[in-house]
């Protein structure tokens, strides 16, 4: 009877033992969806303060952008001629290419407010036998890059080596637009009648004033 008693005893702290068990499972279950919902309301309200805060730094980014002028286009003019060739004989010929690159920054009014040119003078020595002695693939330098090199400083009555003149011109062009860029005063051959601005570029400005008007019809 006593065993018997034991036994009872015994089942019924085990029954407790499992209902106790479960309630904290429930318990805990129920915390961990509070959590998650929880969770979920924190993460959604991120969200919204992370789109209304990306609504506001776009705004101020655009703001920002108008007042340091980020609008601004630009444009690139490249303008290519045959300037001279002469035919091989009794002594060899040449074919001269001049390339002339501009690149431009315009304001809304299509006025400049940045300029750079360059140069590239290509020639090509033929032979009395029609050979062409520069090797394929040959590299051209630009006038900027070979500098003071070139050696037109010792032969222009201002003194200024080309990339001078160029750097000039390419001040001279700020605040202008293409009107007012190729209303200058230049004679049949492109050279400037102006004596203030001729004080500065005595070369030919036939090609800069072509390949600035070409970037500016560019610019975007």
């Amino acid at each position: 009877m006593k065993r018997k008693a034991l036994l009872f005893m015994a089942a019924i702290t085990i029954v407790t033992m499992f209902a106790g068990c479960s309630n904290t499972k429930e318990d805990n279950t129920e915390q961990n969806s509070n959590t998650g919902n929880h969770t979920e309301s924190s993460a959604e309200s991120k969200d919204q303060n992370n789109v209304q805060n990306s609504g506001a730094n776009g705004n101020n980014n655009t703001e920002q952008n108008d007042e340091a002028g980020l609008g601004y286009k630009m444009g690139l003019g490249v303008i290519s001629r045959m300037k001279r060739a002469t035919n091989a004989g009794e002594t060899d010929g040449s074919a001269e290419v001049d390339t002339v690159i501009a690149a431009v920054t315009v304001d809304d009014n299509d006025r400049i407010v940045g300029c750079t040119l360059d140069m590239i003078q290509h020639v090509i020595p033929v032979s009395g036998t029609g050979e062409i002695s520069t090797p394929a693939q040959t590299e051209y330098l630009t006038k900027k890059e070979i500098g003071d090199d070139y050696g037109m400083k010792k032969a222009s009555e201002i003194g200024k080596e080309w990339y001078e003149q160029a750097q000039a011109f390419e001040q001279y062009a700020i605040g202008k637009t293409t009107a007012e860029i190729n209303g200058i005063d230049t004679d049949d051959h492109g050279y400037i009648q102006d004596e203030e601005l001729n004080s500065s570029v005595s070369i030919s400005i036939t090609d800069f004033q072509a390949a600035i008007t070409k970037a500016v019809e560019n610019a975007y």
